[in-house]
């Protein structure tokens, strides 16, 4: 086979492949970037074909950056990868995937039911975050079908209700809500686009809230020495710090956080602006002295010289901002501080320590509310945790309200006497 081939051309379809084969969405996302590498530099050269020529061209190119120190040995060796599947797939017309050491999909399905799950998702004017959060348990419920041996254009409501009834429980409870919406979604996409085996109305499906856990907030002590617990000679450290603190100060969600763009920290007026992934509404948040340290400290002195907008970026190259979540941060440094560790309690329960202690100290709800950037009041319920202050108070006796009727009134014959021999 002739192994030159429109380089554009081969990179989509080794994108394509790399989707068909299973591959985590964050790791796709490292393929896209080397793959853009590969035809930025085979631009710069003139040239836009795959040839042999052009691989080993770009090989001594990474070497230049590796002993430049513009790029870490690692991730030579998995651009060292990519080349080899664009190689392969040029000579051969397949991608090798023998030495890829990825995570697979838990679902994985055929290309065609992929771009089945895409088009049910494009049907609606949902946001970017919300198909990406959505993609997994639609794809899960394609996939059980398939497992089924029922196409698509053949499930039924008694397949749907084995899914909710059987599968999901077992597979996927963690995310039930997510799941009905999907459900939701597929089967009316499904039904206009001709199935007339689903005659029930899935629009109808509502998730029975369970009880909520209570779960502690972290005391400002506990926060105090999480974030001394940080060393501050580290450059990946000093960026946790920061992250630490902003959670700390603002109340933001860590997915907020890795959004934070440079442009977005006003230093002057000692506040960073951001847009929520979960609400969509613009906030504005104060920032007191030691966050702005941190994060000046961070810029500074640790962030990487790059052009990603974001704040927070990786300490390696190819430079990039934070993608995942924090939890396995705030795991390594409550171990460090000695601080318990509590199920359940994560990254996220900075945000409820944020609430919990503006109530503890008089801020009205409605204030604190606001400043969460909720919609509305029930949403802080979850985030109000338990005071024993504030519990006690309630506690307290009848000494200063005064009662003058009722079985309590003072004088009641009725009410046992000291000495009486009653109780």
């Amino acid at each position: 086979m002739d192994g030159r081939k429109q380089l554009q051309h081969l990179i989509n379809q080794l994108i394509m492949e790399v989707k068909c084969y299973g591959i985590l969405e964050i790791s796709i996302e490292q393929y896209k970037i080397v793959c853009n590498s590969i035809l930025k530099y085979a631009e710069t050269s003139g040239k836009n074909e795959y040839t042999p020529e052009l691989m080993t061209s770009y090989s001594k190119y990474l070497d230049e950056r590796v002993s430049s120190g513009a790029v870490c040995a690692e991730y030579r060796r998995f651009q060292v990868r990519v080349m080899r599947m664009l190689s392969t797939l040029a000579e051969t017309g397949k991608a090798d995937f023998s030495r890829a050491k990825y995570s697979l999909l838990k679902y994985p399905v055929s290309n065609e039911t992929a771009e089945l799950v895409e088009q049910v998702l494009n049907s609606y004017s949902i946001s970017d975050k919300a198909k990406k959060d959505l993609r997994a348990p639609t794809r899960h419920l394609l996939w059980y079908a398939a497992e089924q041996g029922v196409m698509p254009e053949k499930i039924d409501d008694a397949l749907i209700m084995r899914y909710l009834i059987s599968e999901v429980p077992t597979t996927n409870s963690g995310s039930t809500g997510r799941t009905l919406r999907c459900v939701k979604y597929t089967t009316e996409y499904l039904k206009k686009s001709g199935n007339q085996n689903i005659l029930r109305d899935y629009s109808l499906l509502k998730l029975k809230n369970d009880h909520r856990r209570i779960v502690p907030a972290f005391l400002e002590e506990e926060i105090t020495e999480i974030v001394d617990a940080t060393n501050t000679e580290k450059k990946i450290e000093k960026r946790d710090r920061a992250i630490l603190l902003v959670a700390y100060c603002t109340g933001l969600r860590g997915i907020d956080i890795t959004e934070i763009k440079l442009s977005d920290i006003d230093w002057r007026r000692q506040k960073i602006s951001a847009i929520q992934s979960k609400t969509h509404t613009p906030i504005i948040c104060e920032l007191n002295g030691t966050t702005m340290n941190a994060m000046a400290d961070y810029i500074l002195d640790a962030r990487p010289e790059c052009d990603v907008p974001e704040a927070f970026v990786t300490v390696k190259a190819p430079y990039r901002k934070l993608s995942k979540g924090f939890g396995s941060m705030i795991d390594k440094y409550c171990e460090r501080a000695g601080v318990q560790k509590i199920t359940f309690r994560g990254f996220h329960s900075i945000r409820r320590s944020f609430e919990t202690i503006m109530v503890s100290r008089g801020i009205p709800i409605e204030t604190a509310s606001q400043m969460m950037g909720h919609k509305t009041i029930t949403e802080d319920k979850p985030y109000i945790t338990y005071n024993r202050n504030q519990s006690a108070f309630v506690a307290m006796d009848f000494t200063d309200v005064p009662i003058t009727r009722g079985i309590y009134a003072a004088g009641n014959p009725s009410l046992p006497r000291k000495g009486d021999g009653r109780s």
